[in-house]
């Protein structure tokens, strides 16, 4: 139990200082929104889709190694052997930074290529590579950081680069870039992570000098290779119908389709937050074969999902007309089916650790990548016939297919069900009627708000019932702040 609390410590944590990082985000997109026109905003946000392919290829998932690592090598302190995790650690920065250096030299002595290829001129090109280098490398300090539930050192630095993101473009929109708004955006938001870059990479080679560099990447690369089309297929799933519409419509109407993604972030910053600390515990209580906890407590992780989900999902409206304006209504629509995706996405996650945990990298792949597929054929078949509208749903409908496939990998992996199939069908089948439900009370903001109300309450007193987190954590803060 006090493992548990330490687990759920942490995870509000992580997802109390992600709601305050990205708060600033939310804050500033009605800024962002009027600033920037529906095109400047759909350039934008195609910049940061191909940054979420690049960001991968440079860092070749090697965060994804880290935990296994962890237990491979154990730190300093506890390794007997002349290999250990903080070495290693430093090592996957020489990777990470030797790719993009040759990176650099092949963009910029084939320009025309590469413009021709993304459509961009080179100075964007050269910040889309900055911008996933320093992707690359933040994504491996918070990997590293969430080993020991150190949550206080993601916020700090997530809270400077959201910080220095956000005051960076804004002057440059503001006073420089006027009549190119989104070029603007884009210094400021690779420039601030540059800064961090360098800060971590200094930190990374203090703690340890690379070593060994050979032996390490090649267990490294064999766990991490595979990934990288999974993370490809993934920013399909997230970003590529984004690409489609911009290319096959236009940029504005990529705009508008954009902005409702914004929603959709809600959910994915709450279960990103909460996988950082859910991923770590589950690695523990597989050591210690805890399986009956894992179900108990992966079930009720399933259920807040849930409730969250649909809450968002009746009355995202409302936040999409606060955020952007009546000239983002239009998103309304395409808002509410991908939320539901968004919890797709989430329960992915759950059978997604098993995975990683045995090690079966190459099949993670294959199942992400058949869903990514099946999401490109449909987008196109269906933005062509019905437009952009259409994405959202083929978007839904494939990342089911996603967690689909990889909850059934899971259970071939382990042998038997770790987690409540009956609890995960219930939620599935409920999510896509509250699809239906939003859209047809989506100009009733009394029933919807009302109905979100009360499936929060139930939930608060089935939660304070059966499980009694929520109080037994407020009861730990007082007696902290008592005690202090």
């Amino acid at each position: 139990m006090k493992d548990d609390k330490k687990v759920v410590k942490a995870g509000i944590g992580y997802t109390i200082g992600n709601y305050l990082i990205n708060g600033l985000n939310f804050l500033t997109i009605p800024l962002f929104a009027r600033m920037l026109s529906t095109s400047d905003y759909g350039i934008y946000n195609t910049f940061v889709a191909y940054q979420s392919v690049l960001f991968i290829f440079l860092g070749l998932a090697i965060h994804s190694s880290y935990r296994n690592a962890r237990f491979k090598y154990k730190y300093k302190c506890e390794s007997k052997t002349k290999y250990n995790y903080e070495t290693y650690v430093s090592s996957t920065m020489v990777l990470i930074l030797s790719i993009t250096i040759v990176l650099f030299i092949l963009v910029n002595i084939f320009k025309s290529l590469a413009i021709s290829i993304l459509g961009m001129d080179i100075l964007s090109i050269n910040l889309l590579i900055i911008y996933s280098l320093g992707s690359a490398v933040v994504c491996c300090y918070n990997t590293n950081a969430s080993l020991n539930y150190q949550y206080q050192s993601f916020i700090k630095v997530s809270l400077f680069n959201a910080v220095t993101n956000i005051f960076v473009s804004l002057i440059l929109i503001k006073f420089v870039f006027v009549t190119r708004g989104y070029f603007g955006r884009m210094i400021g938001t690779s420039l601030s992570i540059f800064v961090i870059t360098i800060y971590v990479l200094i930190l990374f080679f203090r703690k340890a000098r690379p070593a060994h560099i050979k032996e390490y990447l090649s267990w490294g690369l064999k766990y991490s290779l595979p990934i990288v089309p999974h993370g490809i297929s993934q920013v399909i799933l997230s970003q590529f119908d984004r690409i489609m519409i911009n290319r096959m419509i236009s940029s504005a109407t990529s705009g508008i389709y954009s902005f409702a993604y914004n929603i959709f972030t809600i959910i994915q910053v709450t279960y990103v937050s909460l996988d950082t600390v859910w991923s770590q515990w589950f690695y523990e209580q597989m050591h210690k074969k805890n399986f009956d906890n894992i179900k108990r407590i992966s079930t009720i992780y399933i259920i807040t999902m849930f409730v969250f989900s649909c809450g968002m999902m009746l009355i995202c409206p409302e936040v999409i007309l606060i955020l952007g304006s009546v000239k983002y209504k239009a998103s309304i629509s395409c808002a509410i089916p991908i939320i539901a995706g968004g919890y797709f996405s989430f329960l992915y996650l759950i059978p997604a650790v098993v995975e990683y945990y045995y090690e079966k990298t190459k099949y993670i792949a294959i199942c992400t990548s058949s869903a990514a597929f099946i999401n490109i054929v449909l987008n196109y078949i269906f933005i062509l016939k019905y437009g952009y509208v259409a994405a959202a749903y083929t978007t839904m409908f494939t990342y089911f297919l996603y967690f689909l496939f990889h909850y059934y990998l899971a259970m071939k992996i382990q042998g038997f069900c770790l987690f409540s199939t009956k609890v995960i069908s219930i939620t599935v089948f409920l999510i896509v009627g509250m699809v239906f439900f939003s859209l047809f009370y989506i100009d009733n903001i009394v029933v919807r708000w009302g109905f979100a109300f009360l499936m929060v309450t139930i939930f608060l007193v089935f939660e304070e019932m059966k499980y009694g987190f929520a109080l037994a954590f407020l009861k730990q803060k007082r007696m902290e702040k008592n005690n202090g």
